[in-house]
């Protein structure tokens, strides 16, 4: 009988594997993981700075807030930690940021702010809606088109969350120490330009933002009249001439591109 054909086989060998690991744990974590034997400690050294600067540079761009509220040494230290503790669900560079999200989230690093998990939540949406895939210049919409009596239609980079901490305002000067009495709802777009949007959205639009994208066929004043009844309104005009304002609000602000007929 042949031996069996490897040729095509792509899994490295044992002692390669081994090889990467120990190179990857010593970069991680150089005090308390050896080096692999036979590599020069000078050559080890480029590595373990060049992985160490660029993973810290990285974060710095993604969390700019962030980055200003915590000094150099403290700043190494929770990228180091980050390094250690941390085992990537993805190999995307993209996706890094969102790694330290859930780092974030689930170990709570000693010695951070307590708003930080709300902050470096806040401050990776920009990334998510800078880099979003959506062209908006190829979307079939009408940017002059009446958005109450048409099919609003919304921006599709836009991304919320909700914050117990008024995070789009934190900075070096203002470090709240209490969260806030009720959460908020906060918003980012792409725009046409470019440019990234922001936006404070109450209760009412953010339903309202929901209902556009659940029912992709109402009008906007049939999308408010949904609203009135959900909140028992007494006067269903009156919540459709507020919410009409609102509408066009986000359309000027770009978090809804225009409208389009119902059926199209």
């Amino acid at each position: 009988m042949n031996p069996p054909d490897t040729s095509n086989n792509d899994t490295p060998p044992e002692s390669l594997l081994e090889l990467q690991r120990r190179f990857a744990g010593h970069l991680r974590d150089p005090d308390s993981v050896p080096a692999p034997e036979g590599v020069e400690d000078r050559r080890m050294a480029i590595y373990r700075r060049l992985f160490f600067g660029n993973l810290r540079n990285l974060m710095a761009k993604n969390f700019p807030v962030l980055r200003r509220l915590i000094d150099d040494d403290g700043w190494d230290r929770l990228i180091r930690q980050f390094m250690v503790e941390h085992r990537a669900r993805t190999p995307m560079f993209t996706e890094i940021g969102h790694e330290f999200v859930n780092f974030i989230q689930e170990r709570q690093p000693d010695g951070l702010p307590p708003f930080t998990a709300d902050l470096v939540h806040w401050e990776f949406l920009e990334t998510i809606v800078r880099l979003h895939a959506a062209d908006l210049a190829s979307i079939d919409v009408d940017a002059q088109a009446d958005p109450i009596e048409g099919v609003p239609v919304t921006n599709p980079t836009m991304q919320l969350g909700i914050y117990h901490w008024p995070v789009h305002q934190i900075g070096p000067n203002l470090q709240p120490e209490t969260p806030l009495e009720a959460p908020i709802v906060l918003a980012a777009c792409r725009q046409r330009d470019h440019t990234i949007g922001f936006m404070r959205f109450n209760p009412v639009t953010a339903r309202l933002v929901e209902l556009m994208g659940e029912r992709s066929n109402s009008s906007g004043r049939d999308l408010l009249v949904t609203i009135a009844a959900e909140i028992n309104a007494p006067d269903t005009e009156t919540v459709v001439r507020s919410g009409a304002g609102m509408i066009r609000k986000l359309c000027e602000a770009g978090f809804v591109l225009g409208a389009r007929k119902a059926g199209q």
